[in-house]
């Protein structure tokens, strides 16, 4: 323990051969670990030689240890398959904790996961991922992403087809209104050209809706899209693919969510022009020539009547 505290005290020197203990961070390191690759503290040394996924690594301590990390450790196979830890940015998440059904660390073991990795419930990611692509775990995710992006397909060719349709809707009934606008039209010029603007009116604000929905799921099948590129590039790493799997999870449930969301809103709002019986009386009114009702059914729809009464 002296010798500990000399070296601690001492360790503002340029001496290359000095190293700090890697979960730990401020403390000397008594040892290393040659498959892992990391230096470790005295504690966290007769941790590592304890737990069930490290029981078995090689341990250097005192003058066996290198006096810098090898340039090609005995794990350099692995270099690369692994993400970098967030809450310790030198570690990656080696370790999958099955208590909190989460990605670790060697660090995260011994500081966050000490409990469950004594239960025997921290995993090193290598030994359980061998089978991972064809198993029931990642083919339900596969068959997630399959079905967001059918509904998000689906979703965006009725949008499409929606939006044809409000502006042939728009197209339609405009004809009406030149219809009777030829047949009234020394009466009804001022008029028409009020209508006319509220039914460009109503156009713009169901285009307006269903455009803002077009894109919305069209940026959701576009991520879509790429998260399966991505699993896809990682299949062939089944670590990566496993990890990345985990990550995509929460974001297709959400996805699926918007996806709900843009389905249960009104699609868009309906309106016809319709000729009233006694359009003949409407000729010889002067104080009136039509008004733009809203219809009450469940559908929503909006009728542009012309009528003859005189308000």
């Amino acid at each position: 323990m002296a010798e500990a505290m000399s070296r601690t005290l001492n360790a503002g020197s340029e001496d290359a051969s000095i190293h700090y203990c890697e979960p730990c961070g401020n403390v000397l390191a008594e040892a290393y670990c040659s498959d892992c690759p990391e230096y470790l503290c005295s504690t966290c040394a007769n941790v590592h030689e304890k737990q069930r996924i490290s029981r078995n690594h090689k341990l250097l301590r005192g003058s066996a240890m290198p006096s810098s990390r090898p340039t090609t450790p005995t794990t350099s196979s692995e270099t690369g398959r692994f993400q970098s830890c967030p809450q310790h940015p030198d570690e990656e998440l080696k370790f999958f904790c099955e208590t909190h059904d989460a990605l670790c660390c060697m660090a995260c073991t011994v500081l966050l996961h000490q409990q469950c990795n004594s239960l025997k419930n921290v995993v090193y990611i290598p030994e359980i991922v061998k089978n991972y692509k064809t198993g029931p775990e990642y083919l339900q995710l596969t068959g997630e992403l399959n079905k967001t992006q059918q509904l998000a397909a689906k979703y965006l060719t009725d949008i499409e087809v929606n939006i044809k349709k409000v502006e042939q809707l728009k197209t339609d009934e405009t004809t009406k209104l030149e219809k009777y606008r030829s047949e009234i039209k020394e009466y009804v010029d001022k008029r028409f050209d009020e209508l006319a603007s509220q039914v460009t009116q109503l156009r713009d604000n169901d285009v307006s809706l269903l455009k803002d929905k077009h894109t919305k799921t069209k940026t959701i099948a576009s991520i879509v899209a790429t998260t399966k590129t991505k699993l896809k590039s990682c299949e062939q790493t089944p670590a990566r693919l496993f990890t990345e799997s985990k990550d995509t999870r929460n974001l297709v449930a959400q996805l699926q969510v918007d996806l709900a969301e843009i389905a249960a809103k009104s699609e868009y709002q309906m309106y016809s022009v319709r000729q009233d019986d006694q359009i003949e009386a409407v000729l010889k009114n002067k104080d009136g020539l039509a008004r733009i009702v809203m219809n009450t059914r469940q559908d929503m729809t909006r009728k542009i009547i012309i009528y003859s009464t005189k308000n």
